[in-house]
């Protein structure tokens, strides 16, 4: 006997990395896993189950995958929208006054708006990440988490235009904070929580502590998970120090390959691109990163050279926790990359996978989650499209499924989500917390945080994000 059939509805399978659209489709779940995909007539003949969900009309399909967040940077949201300087100004007014309860407060508000819209796995990177964890545990996710170690102070007082100075005691908690989580959830991939080794870019870690994390990467069999390229103060830092850009400091390092997942490449020329993509390096793309300050993820350049991209939500500062937000916005930014690379389109098969299975393979899962396939873990979303804003739904002969998920969805319409072969959302309700009680805190913590953050501000000769204020005022 199973433990859950999802019957009657059309399955979305994403398998070898197709749609495979399957109508009247019925999905067998066994423990964690699952046990069979195919025709409902047919599972019905072979089989029972304990609990029987019935998805008439409904799509069945896999779970998102959000492959770089930074859950617990997002209290600050739209307070840090739109800065020139938002990593090496404007984060230091929430990160060097921040407390625990926030960060809980700002990853509890991430994962809810994200897993009711259909998420079930996090590639999550954060300072205090072994502080926040729980939180994707507790709320039944599957993650793969890493600490985001830097050896530099928020607040650098520093030339900007200068070599940065590096200090390792900045460091020394980021460290025993990754080793925690390592101690705690281990690295295997088929965990439903895993570690991977973390540090947040080139320009705030110096070789000799890259090399040592490395080798802790190499020593416990975990991926990397970092940023390449992302602002130009990254690419200045690069050339300083080791002179060379950093796609040519990752390939020195022996991190220019298949184990290692790098955010943005924003600030790659296109022969970097081109041999970041060849080389295996897996690119997350966050398309409503940095192109709300007017750079552009290679996105089109990377996937026709042949890379594995996933997409990310970054941070909530200046993000939703929303897929289908994501999904939109891949396709329209991708395609304005795609322009200026001057390679073919992305097709909207294309953006669904870098949600799905593309995703899956980004973050080394591709043989555990991202299509709905006999074995695989039970990561599963059931959706509705029986709204006004995805009609017509149309299969045979012709069929606009995948198109209209991506053009067209809210995510209003996901009803039920499961991960790991548990139901964890049930008519549109969280089963595993309490959401009024995470609303209230949020609240709470996000007021705590903007008066912390402003007083951080106030302090200094010249505030950007004051600046920015005095038009919503």
């Amino acid at each position: 006997m199973l433990d859950i059939i999802i019957e009657n509805g059309t399955v979305i399978t994403m398998a070898n990395g197709k749609a495979n659209i399957m109508p009247n489709g019925s999905v067998g779940i066994k423990g964690n896993q699952i046990f069979c995909v195919d025709d409902s007539a047919l599972i019905k003949k072979e089989h029972s189950a304990k609990h029987i969900v019935n998805a008439t009309g409904k799509f069945i399909m896999p779970g998102f995958i959000n492959v770089h967040s930074h859950t617990a940077g997002g209290i600050g949201k739209g307070i840090l929208s739109g800065l020139k300087y938002y990593l090496e100004q404007g984060l230091a007014g929430y990160y060097d006054t921040q407390t625990i309860e926030s960060n809980i407060a700002s990853t509890k508000m991430h994962v809810l708006e994200a897993v009711k819209h259909g998420t079930t796995t996090f590639c999550d990177n954060n300072t205090n990440m072994s502080d926040v964890s729980f939180v994707l545990d507790e709320m039944g996710l599957r993650a793969r988490v890493s600490e985001m170690i830097r050896e530099m102070p928020w607040n650098y007082k520093s030339n900007l235009n200068e070599v940065y100075t590096f200090d390792r005691k900045y460091a020394n908690e980021g460290i025993k904070n990754m080793n925690k989580l390592i101690e705690t959830y281990g690295t295997d991939p088929r965990e439903r929580i895993s570690t991977m080794v973390g540090f947040q870019a080139l320009d705030y870690v110096s070789e000799k502590l890259v090399k040592e994390l490395i080798g802790i990467a190499i020593k416990r069999n975990a991926m990397i998970h970092t940023h390449m390229a992302q602002s130009t103060f990254e690419v200045f830092q690069c050339e300083k120090r080791y002179g060379m850009r950093p796609l040519a400091v990752f390939e020195k390092l022996g991190i220019l390959n298949k184990n290692t997942l790098a955010a943005h490449l924003v600030y790659n020329n296109p022969e970097e691109n081109k041999i970041a993509a060849k080389s295996g390096l897996n690119m997350a793309f966050c398309p409503n990163a940095f192109t709300r300050v007017g750079g552009l993820p290679p996105v089109a350049q990377y996937l026709n050279e042949g890379g594995f991209v996933g997409i990310g939500s970054d941070e909530l500062s200046y993000n939703c926790g929303n897929p289908f937000v994501d999904l939109r916005s891949g396709l329209i930014r991708g395609n304005i990359s795609a322009r200026f690379s001057t390679v073919p389109a992305l097709t909207m098969l294309q953006v669904f996978k870098m949600a799905t299975i593309d995703a899956a393979h980004a973050i080394g899962l591709g043989d555990q989650v991202g299509s709905l396939e006999v074995g695989k873990k039970a990561d599963i979303v059931i959706f509705n499209p029986h709204v006004i804003n995805m009609m017509p739904v149309l299969i045979e002969p012709l069929s606009n499924v995948i198109q209209n998920l991506v053009l067209d969805a809210t995510g209003e319409e996901v009803e039920t989500v499961i991960v790991d072969g548990k139901i964890i959302v049930d008519n549109k309700t969280l089963l595993t917390m309490d959401e009024e009680k995470i609303l209230k805190e949020v609240q709470s913590e996000g007021e705590k945080a903007a008066n912390g953050a402003y007083r951080y501000y106030k302090s200094l000769n010249h505030s950007e994000v004051l600046e920015i204020q005095k038009d919503y005022h």
